[in-house]
């Protein structure tokens, strides 16, 4: 009986063996991973960009770092009161603006009939003075006039406006809608309108305008949409993996690990998908669930799993423990017994 125990332990212990080392292969050959990334430094970036007077972009990491006493000083120093009422005077009279609260008092100014009438008059005047003209402005602006009473439209023209004149709305996207007003498809040009109103309602006028930058046309702004109300923080992975950013609608949770590794982690996650996630894999969720079954603790349980052995299973280690199982299987494995053969004596 000893001997049959014997046995089995040094079988077990050679396959525990081929196992660490064939674990670390199919780690290799499977991945990269997003959990091998080293988490993105949020709060120092932020920092530093706070110290360049990039108060706005130090906000947005701030933010999505939950860096709470940095977004405080940083929202503080964005806030002051005089430049504020000062942007918002020059985002009313011009319609032009370069950030949260002199786009946010333009767009307001085209919601109502100031703003249109406000952008035909400069560009009647430029065309008097045989200066450039926007077609994509007038007909905007004509638009916003007609839709005046359809508010569900009126913020998707505010923003296709103020996009325009901050330079975020692409050649590409200017001609498909130019396209759209000339044909007269009002189906078409009316969800076009609710798309971008969707984006300017969720992200407000100022980050609203940076996504239109990733839209090339009514499909794309549709695409967009659907990305900024599906997950948190869009703008940072349309900045960082651009469209392939929006791969990830589908996933929410996908982009919510992907975001903790910064643009290391969105770029693999929009590239690779699910499989970005070792976490994901059956494998691990198999070895999980043979110890938890709430579902919750399964995802915690197979997180923990997926980094522990990505930042823990080298080669060195793989092949030093591989190497101590077999050695550990040769010592308490049986001795083969030797056979006893008979002496035969000769009889005179």
């Amino acid at each position: 009986m000893i001997r049959f125990l014997r046995t089995a332990l040094a079988v077990v212990l050679v396959i525990l063996a081929i196992g660490v080392v064939g674990v670390k292969a199919w780690l290799d050959v499977s991945g990269p991973y997003v959990e091998a990334l080293p988490e993105y430094p949020y709060c120092a970036e932020a920092e530093t960009l706070l110290a360049e007077d990039r108060v706005a972009d130090a906000l947005e990491l701030a933010s999505a770092g939950g860096c709470v006493a940095i977004e405080e000083r940083a929202r503080d120093a964005y806030n002051d009161l005089a430049a504020t009422f000062s942007r918002c005077v020059d985002g009313l009279w011009t319609g032009r603006a370069e950030d949260i609260a002199g786009l946010s008092c333009a767009v307001a100014s085209d919601l109502v009939i100031f703003g249109d009438v406000r952008d035909l008059t400069r560009q009647g005047l430029n065309w008097s003075r045989g200066e450039a003209t926007d077609p994509v402005l007038i007909a905007l602006s004509a638009t916003g006039l007609a839709l005046t009473l359809a508010p569900q439209f009126g913020a998707g023209t505010s923003l296709l406006k103020v996009a325009r004149r901050a330079g975020t709305l692409s050649e590409r996207l200017a001609s498909s809608v130019m396209g759209l007003f000339r044909r007269g498809t009002l189906r078409p040009l009316g969800s076009l309108l609710t798309d971008a109103g969707r984006i300017s309602t969720k992200l407000g006028p100022a980050k609203a305008t940076r996504a239109l930058a990733y839209a090339d046309d009514a499909e794309g702004i549709a695409d967009v949409a659907r990305f900024v109300e599906a997950v948190d923080q869009p703008l940072l992975g349309l900045r960082w993996s651009g469209r392939s950013a929006l791969r990830l609608t589908q996933d929410p949770a996908l982009y919510k690990a992907a975001l903790k590794h910064g643009p290391e982690g969105v770029v693999l996650a929009a590239r690779r998908g699910s499989a970005a996630l070792l976490a994901r894999k059956p494998l691990i969720l198999t070895a999980v669930k043979t110890v938890y079954r709430d579902p919750e603790a399964v995802l915690l349980a197979a997180a923990r799993l997926a980094r522990w052995l990505l930042d823990t299973l080298n080669w060195t280690l793989s092949l030093m423990t591989s190497g101590v199982l077999l050695v550990l299987a040769l010592l308490v494995a049986p001795r083969a017994r030797r056979r006893r053969g008979r002496v035969w004596r000769a009889t005179t």
